[in-house]
């Protein structure tokens, strides 16, 4: 059995019983946002932008230095800017604003990344085929694979972009995006999967665990909280070909600050069939159970939020969040009435009955069908179902 989380939660009061705890995550490839979307923002209690943000300008030519750190930075000071300046009003439930990196790619418009990469003397930092060409992602974040084999990769992170990372006024957490996607089904862009399965994919994957750990305790000591972005799951639980269990993951990670996310739901919302949707509302229900903070970006069910609102609900605990968008650009952003609706806090754990799965609340009763289709949600002045 695993042991439950140790570690110390994040640094801002958790208001998600009193209002619906919302997050935010979208870009403006354009540039910065404008002074009619902030009040959007300001209604989630979490919020920041993806690498997508100013990217217009800012990703455009790999070989010269871009500086979507202070893309970033200059979005989190302009929303915190917002917070501050403008009337109080019930609508402003921001708490925390983070920024994004990423946790596999040294993507190339970042300058702590591309200056790793344009120094000739660290080659071994990055992946390299048999025949020791680079591997380059060529999907979205574009950029060669860091290699975790090296132990100067660790020293670069915590030295280079931790430290940046700490010095950047209005931030209290950092979204790290793909922290094991290569090792549990990606493709490493133009290189075989030899360079990331096997022995070899164990072998990073565990010295990355170690930077993860040691990312948190610089970051904690700092009130900043990572997000870890996972596709891995218990050694009971599957839903991908990981080189080894979340087990392991969680283990690291057991007694440091952290959040873990996902980016594609839980149960019947993840996007593909291939994943287990049983095995990833288990998980959740387990990490809710061990007291781990969580945030679940899903999609709509539908046209309609209900359904990844009760799977949340059936897991909501202390620091979980949801997310509901299409994608992660602003557009893809809406605010639903059911993040209106008042739901009080939870007065245990979820049970799963002959019918399915049921879990009560102060203000509400959560229903969500064995096959994890549908959801229904019964207020004390009211019923929604979709």
């Amino acid at each position: 059995a695993l042991a439950p989380y140790q570690g110390p939660k994040p640094p801002w009061n958790y208001k998600g019983y009193n209002s619906f705890p919302a997050f935010y995550f979208g870009a403006n490839e354009s540039g910065l946002e404008n002074s009619s979307w902030l009040p959007f923002v300001a209604q989630h209690q979490v919020a920041g932008w993806g690498w997508q943000q100013n990217f217009h300008s800012v990703g455009q030519d790999r070989w010269h230095y871009s500086q979507q750190e202070v893309s970033l930075a200059q979005m989190a000071s302009r929303m915190a800017t917002y917070m501050e300046v403008t009337p109080a009003s019930p609508q402003k439930r921001l708490q925390a604003l983070f920024v994004y990196r990423h946790l596999e790619v040294a993507e190339w418009y970042f300058t702590t990344s591309a200056t790793a990469f344009h120094d000739p003397g660290n080659r071994d930092m990055f992946l390299h085929d048999k025949n020791g060409h680079i591997c380059w992602d060529n999907f979205d974040n574009t950029g060669p694979y860091w290699n975790f084999s090296s132990p100067r990769v660790t020293e670069w992170f915590l030295n280079e972009v931790a430290a940046e990372i700490v010095r950047e006024a209005n931030v209290q957490a950092v979204f790290f995006d793909e922290t094991d996607y290569l090792y549990c089904g990606g493709t490493a862009g133009n290189c075989s999967a030899d360079v990331h399965t096997g022995a070899e994919g164990l072998a990073q994957y565990r010295a990355k665990l170690q930077l993860l750990r040691s990312l948190a305790l610089k970051l904690n000591a700092a009130n900043v909280w990572p997000i870890y972005s996972s596709y891995n799951g218990y050694s009971d639980l599957p839903w991908r070909d990981c080189v080894m269990p979340f087990d392991e993951y969680y283990t690291a990670l057991q007694d440091v600050g952290w959040i873990r996310f996902y980016e594609y739901g839980i149960g019947a919302t993840s996007p593909s069939p291939a994943w287990d949707s049983q095995a990833t509302l288990a998980q959740a229900l387990r990490e809710s159970e061990l007291g781990l903070p969580v945030m679940i970006r899903a999609q709509p069910h539908g046209a309609g939020a209900t359904l990844p609102l009760g799977l949340f609900l059936l897991a909501q605990n202390d620091f979980w969040y949801l997310g509901i968008s299409t994608g992660w650009l602003d557009e893809n952003w809406q605010w639903w009435s059911e993040y209106e609706k008042l739901y009080g806090h939870p007065l245990g754990p979820a049970e799963l009955k002959s019918d399915g799965w049921h879990r009560s609340f102060q203000r509400c009763q959560v229903f969500v069908s064995k096959d994890l289709s549908t959801a229904k949600i019964t207020l004390t002045d009211g019923v929604f179902i979709i």
